[in-house]
């Protein structure tokens, strides 16, 4: 409840969040539409067939594949980059529970700044993490049936979010050293010592996914007609992420640098 009541605080965030997240995917659509814009020449999509155009366009124009794919890697991209950046930000806006956090644009700008270098290696070094994690799970689960094979992919990619959640939380507020591979690791730990905490983060990421999904089903359902429904749900989703990361900063300090230099290897 705590969390939901810090992320409920923090609502004009997430309106700022899925606001960004719109624009993202208004600059990677950029290319298709001119593209899709060139091939149908004078004839205009309407809006209730538009995915059903399209489909046809792109058996009839197998060009704009490229276009498409180069869309999607772009936004997934910048989504990745953008959340990087921001994600120090929002923990230090969120606060932990019981402790003081920057107050004012300039005090939280500063301390946003101070934190930036910290959380961007402990990405990276959790980026890595899920590179190898992630092939090697998926070599190991491609001999099981397909809806096993699904649920453990999602679990692997749940734990390696929050694990990352943890990381950056390790890094932000309790000044772990996030060039270090052990801080990345560490989250992994955290998410072992604390089970219902890393089951609230888990179900809060797989419910997002769930309403974006959904989302997705009634886009393609209706053929491009229910885009306001979907525009909908990745706000919900957004907030949802925004919840994930206050249960994230529940995690009591556990990092080495909270533990001080007697512990440090």
């Amino acid at each position: 409840m705590n969390a939901l009541r810090r992320a409920s605080a923090a609502w004009r965030w997430a309106v700022g969040l899925w606001l960004g997240e719109l624009l993202i995917a208004l600059v990677g659509a950029y290319g298709v539409r001119n593209h899709v814009a060139a091939a149908m020449d004078e004839y205009v999509i309407p809006d209730d067939h538009l995915l059903y155009a399209l489909a046809e366009l792109v058996h009839a124009h197998p060009q704009l594949t490229a276009s498409i794919l180069v869309s999607l890697v772009t936004t997934t991209l910048l989504g990745f980059v953008v959340w990087t950046l921001l994600a120090p930000l929002l923990l230090l806006r969120l606060g932990r529970e019981g402790h003081a956090r920057p107050r004012g644009a300039a005090a939280l700008g500063a301390a946003w700044l101070a934190s930036l270098g910290g959380a961007v290696a402990t990405s990276a070094w959790h980026l890595a993490l899920r590179i190898a994690l992630v092939v090697i799970a998926s070599q190991a689960v491609l001999a099981l049936p397909g809806i096993v094979a699904v649920v453990l992919g999602v679990i692997v990619v749940l734990t390696l979010t929050c694990a990352l959640d943890l990381s950056r939380v390790a890094v932000v507020v309790d000044g772990a050293p996030g060039t270090s591979p052990r801080t990345a690791l560490d989250g992994f730990t955290a998410l072992a010592r604390a089970p219902l905490r890393t089951a609230a983060m888990m179900g809060l990421g797989a419910l997002g996914w769930l309403v974006v999904l959904a989302g997705l089903v009634a886009v393609v359902r209706t053929g491009g007609a229910a885009l306001p429904l979907m525009r909908a749900c990745a706000a919900l989703a957004t907030f949802l992420g925004l919840v994930r990361l206050a249960v994230a900063l529940d995690v009591p300090p556990w990092s080495r640098a909270a533990r001080g230099p007697g512990d440090q290897a």
